[in-house]
């Protein structure tokens, strides 16, 4: 531990990181709006601190905070548990075991989910008689008997006895290293967000990872709304980046002058700017030059240079290691930008140059680069993040001496606007008042579909037992779903609602969504009927009666020492292997016709299912059409949810199968402008709050057909005027749709991080095209070899909500924001290729002083880099 600067746990100074609105964006004494936050950014920036953070202030208010990191070889429930087994006694004698004795139990079960219990029978007969008696021969069998309340706990299981037993305050569960989770971690974590958010449990899930974290988040989620995934409304995102010199700075000078240690102000400096951003680097010098200084002369220029080198020269040991892990065009990129003067390299130009089948990989490694802290990105800009490291790779071919430190360093003049959460900073609840919540808002549509036909269930009867409502993301297919359950509520029909998920069999989803609705059964259809549903759950739990049958021979006197020899063998009851859905799903049928009260089975998210759960779903769906009872199977996904059922049903053999074609689809389109202008003006007047016609205009126009981003829109809106505002401008309606746009910056990267090389090019271009889209490669006049691989990389696209259609034969990039963000980061398209220089001025950059004239890219008329074609 440092006499002046402390350890890295609790440094002598924190900086206060603030994001982009100047509002802090560590967990202090006033826990944050949404109850899951996730620290993103390249290594070294402070991630881990932030968790410190959190752990202080819970620690300062009384609260439960439980601290572990992920790890790729061991499951996430595994670190819980022995997290809060390590807690559990210090909480046990402050408050009594008693209160936490559900919590122990939770956490003891956690780690044996989906386990199987078996029961058996021994039989033991003597070997000869009296006297003779010479051992014993023994039979035994066990077998499965699994009950359907015994298939394992659950994360939110944990979280809700935790809840409880923190005695209604607030309980922190700090996850450090998220990126290094699997991918079964990442969607757990994921589903507890959405847990946490939609049950009020007081529980904050705080993570923090590297900057590829809401990547993996978001891939591993699959739940599709929005920029390819309803991310926004699970974690509200916070960038841990690179500081300014003015910010980092006191990190250095206050301990020194709270200790009265002299220093020279040009010392000083030196190291803040060789820091360059990062607190890890600040602190490596900070404790070099203690080393280094005397007591008198405190932290001169000659010590601030001494302990520059001292660290570099370690660092530097690193540096082959670390460029030895990166990949060809990841080398060469590296190389690209160390040529270049300190303000950087050009991507777009950089880009356009590759080529049309060669961009795509250079864009990755840009990407791939910034995630280890390799590069920063400024703008269009990027840049070597360590200066040490560019005078390591410039050092065999660079011309004269290496500049001074001062000239490596570019720095936004303007605080990073990335930095803002993505979620609201203000009460939702206000928001989910005056809008709804987000599966059932205020206002409703009756929707038709592309024939005109009423959309809803409660509006058109089912033309099967099997209803699929499938669509582009954010459109609705979740709320046709709640629509449903209202209409079920008012009717007193029985319903069981579940979420499809790649962490477990959907027949586990099944069994404890039905088990939930057990007095509901009972209500409806009869105690004995109910207790029999109870039964059929313990079978389909069960699945197989694998049984162990053991034979055994004992040799030895009775009461003395025995030698045993035995053979055991495992078998299966082919006559009674228990259960599946179809037979859960009978029975409850019969139930269903007798007293006339329709069955629902509701299953959200499809797209998360796997293939097994889909194989299950369509023999259920078959079972459900031949028996012609009324159970029903309603399900919402996105557009591919039924080409993968189809091929589901097909079995190994994937051979198509005419039972999707007995399900009742139902595609629910975008909406129209005229459709989406009420869902905003009446929940705005009904709560009495003023708007500008140019302002509602502007949010529509900026929704693009999703109601989903309009509803984000309107949020954005309704954060900027505040409670105790009444109108909405269209001053507000733009910096509302600007905010969104620059929260959502992460996001774009992290769903075009996910993305094919065919499918950014198919993005680029149709980011560059007019407002009516590009033509889908399938429509195109000339086909060639790649035709047919670029409409694939269309459907996944569109499914995955990044394209949506423009009219019958078109596509446009769906979220505005996205489309601007491609174009500042690609440039718009003049040529093929779909890279050309962007539009818009550069941000501006500042080293320590202007970026030199004779370094700035040749400017177009008006001082700004623009793309003929494009302005034209």
């Amino acid at each position: 531990m440092s006499r002046l600067f402390g350890d890295s746990e609790r440094p002598a100074f924190s900086v206060v990181r603030t994001d982009g609105q100047g509002q802090p964006i560590s967990i202090g004494d006033r826990l944050p709006v949404s109850n899951a936050v996730m620290y993103s950014g390249p290594p070294g920036m402070g991630k881990t601190k932030e968790l410190k953070n959190a752990e202080d202030a819970a620690e300062r208010n009384g609260y439960l905070a439980i601290r572990l990191a992920a790890s790729e070889n061991v499951s996430i429930e595994r670190h819980i548990t022995n997290a809060i087994l390590t807690k559990l006694p210090e909480l046990e004698r402050e408050h009594g075991k008693r209160r936490f004795r559900n919590v122990r139990k939770t956490v003891r079960d956690l780690t044996r989910s989906g386990r199987k219990s078996r029961w058996g029978w021994e039989a033991r007969v003597p070997l000869g008689l009296g006297p003779l008696n010479i051992g014993q021969g023994v039979l035994k069998q066990e077998f499965d008997t699994t009950p359907y309340d015994q298939l394992g706990t659950t994360l939110t299981d944990l979280a809700g006895e935790l809840g409880k037993a923190a005695g209604g305050k607030p309980v922190l569960l700090l996850i450090d290293d998220v990126d290094q989770g699997s991918a079964r971690d990442l969607a757990g974590l994921n589903e507890l967000a959405i847990h946490l958010e939609q049950s009020g449990v007081p529980v904050w899930l705080v993570a923090a990872g590297g900057a590829k974290s809401t990547t993996l988040m978001m891939a591993a989620s699959k739940r599709m709304s929005g920029i390819a995934s309803t991310f926004t409304n699970q974690f509200s995102v916070r960038n841990v980046g690179p500081l300014s010199d003015a910010d980092l700075r006191p990190a250095l000078t206050e301990p020194l002058r709270l200790a009265r240690v002299p220093y020279e102000p040009e010392a000083v400096e030196r190291l803040v700017r060789r820091a360059n951003g990062s607190p890890y680097r600040l602190r490596g010098f900070a404790l070099a030059a203690e080393a280094l200084a005397d007591v008198r002369t405190g932290i001169t220029m000659d010590v601030a240079t001494a302990a520059i080198d001292r660290v570099e020269k370690v660092e530097e040991l690193q540096y082959e290691p670390r460029l030895n892990e990166c990949g060809d065009a990841e080398r060469e990129l590296l190389a690209r930008v160390a040529e270049q003067d300190p303000n950087g390299l050009f991507m777009p130009a950089e880009l356009r140059a590759a080529g049309p089948d060669k961009w795509q990989a250079m864009d990755a490694a840009r990407q791939e680069l910034v995630a280890r802290g390799l590069l920063r990105e400024h703008g269009e800009y990027v840049t070597i993040a360590e200066p040490h490291l560019r005078e390591y790779i410039r050092e065999p071919w660079q011309d004269g001496a290496p500049s001074e430190p001062e000239q490596f360093f570019v720095q936004l003049k303007k605080r990073d606007p990335e930095l803002a959460p993505i979620h609201p900073t203000t009460d939702a609840t206000r928001i989910n008042q005056i809008l709804g919540a987000a599966g059932d808002p205020v206002h409703r549509l009756d929707r038709t579909d592309n024939d005109g036909l009423p959309l809803s269930l409660d509006q058109r009867l089912p033309t099967g037992n099997t209803i699929v409502f499938q669509g582009p993301p954010g459109v609705g297919t979740s709320q046709e779903l709640s629509r449903t359950r209202k209409l079920a509520a008012r009717e007193g029909w029985t319903t069981m609602t579940l979420d499809a998920s790649p962490r477990e069999p959907l027949e586990f989803r099944f069994i404890r969504a039905v088990n939930e609705q057990l007095d509901s059964i009972k209500e409806n259809f009869g105690d004995a009927e109910a207790k029999h549903v109870k039964k059929l759950l313990s079978q389909l739990a069960l699945r197989t009666r694998n049984t162990m049958n053991t034979a055994q021979v004992r040799l030895g006197p009775s009461g003395g020492p025995q030698f045993g020899l035995h053979k055991s063998f495992e078998g299966v009851q082919a006559d009674n292997v228990g259960v599946g859905l179809p037979e859960l799903a009978q029975y409850l049928g019969q139930l269903a016709g007798a007293k006339r009260q329709p069955v629902l089975f509701m299953i959200d998210n499809l797209d998360a299912a796997t293939d097994d759960d889909l194989a299950a779903l369509s023999k259920l769906s078959k079972h459900l059409g031949e028996e012609k009872k009324p159970v029903f199977l309603i399900a919402a996904g996105g557009e591919q949810s039924v080409t993968r059922l189809s091929t589901a049903s097909g079995g190994k053999s994937k051979v198509a199968t005419t039972t999707p074609l007995k399900m009742d689809l139902r595609k629910v389109p975008q909406w129209a402008e005229d459709e989406l202008r009420p869902a905003l003006v009446e929940p705005l007047d009904q709560a009495g709050i003023r708007h500008e016609p140019a302002a509602i205009d502007k949010l529509v126009k900026e929704a693009n057909g999703n109601p989903a981003r309009l509803r984000a829109l309107a949020a954005s809106a309704l954060e900027l005027v505040g409670p105790d505002s009444d109108s909405i401008t269209a001053t507000v309606a733009n910096a509302a749709s600007t905010r969104l746009n620059t929260r959502s910056h992460l996001l774009y990267a992290a769903a075009w991080y996910n993305c094919t090389p065919i499918q950014k090019d198919l993005l680029v271009k149709t980011a560059a095209s007019g407002p009516q889209g590009l033509l889908r490669p399938a429509n195109e006049r000339t086909r060639d070899d790649s035709t047919w691989s670029r409409d694939r990389a269309a459907q996944d696209l569109l499914s995955d909500g990044l394209l949506a259609r423009s009219g019958k034969h078109h596509i446009v990039v769906a979220d505005p924001g996205f489309q601007a963000w491609l174009q500042v980061r690609l440039g718009l398209s003049a040529a093929q290729t779909g890279i050309a220089r962007p539009v818009g001025s550069q941000p501006q950059l500042a080293t320590a002083g202007e970026r030199p004239a004779e370094s700035r890219p040749a400017l177009g008329p008006g001082g700004s880099q623009r793309d003929v074609q494009a302005n034209r």
